[in-house]
């Protein structure tokens, strides 16, 4: 789905130092214009840092706003979740457009157990954290084995060594 555009079409999207109007705005004109949605996802492929940030924004709406003009590109956002190791911040929108996307019919075990590293390492953010644990949990639902073992990996977590924003959502899958 992403077209090869030029860097001097990546400066055009985002200007030196973009606004939140205009990452909304970007927003808005993919869901109408599949080129600017194309262009989005390949800054979030192949761009500069603080770029990808503000594209991964953009997108991360849409995924709101319009799941289905995703789902061709679960794979690689996934795989770009999965080895970024540039900023919490990228990974946590790549998580959470992940998360507003329907849940699939099959399991990546790589990106189940990738969940669940996040989701208990303490070097991860609270926000990466905890969109982990309910990306994990929707995703043990489908196969009832690596859901016995991500509540098993839930119940064993320590949760005082943990942000709130974490406990509260362990809490809340520990609870039923």
């Amino acid at each position: 789905m992403s077209t090869p555009i030029s860097k001097s079409d990546t400066t055009i999207i985002f200007p030196s130092r973009p606004s939140k109007s205009h990452t909304l705005a970007l927003a808005h004109n993919a869901l109408a214009d599949a080129t600017v949605l194309a262009q989005l996802l390949h800054v979030i492929y192949e761009g500069a840092d603080p770029t990808r940030w503000h594209a991964a924004w953009a997108i991360e709406k849409v995924a709101h706003q319009a799941p289905q003009l995703l789902l061709g590109e679960r794979r690689r956002l996934m795989h770009l979740a999965m080895h970024t190791d540039t900023t919490h911040g990228l990974r946590r929108l790549l998580l959470t457009t992940l998360h507003h996307l329907p849940d699939e019919e099959v399991i990546d075990v790589a990106f189940f157990d990738y969940l669940l590293q996040q989701m208990t390492d303490l070097q991860s953010p609270p926000a990466v954290q905890a969109i982990a644990m309910k990306l994990a949990e929707r995703h043990s639902r489908i196969e009832p084995a690596l859901h016995d073992e991500f509540l098993c990996i839930v119940r064993n977590i320590e949760l005082d060594y943990y942000s709130p924003a974490l406990r509260s959502v362990a809490r809340r899958y520990i609870k039923r």
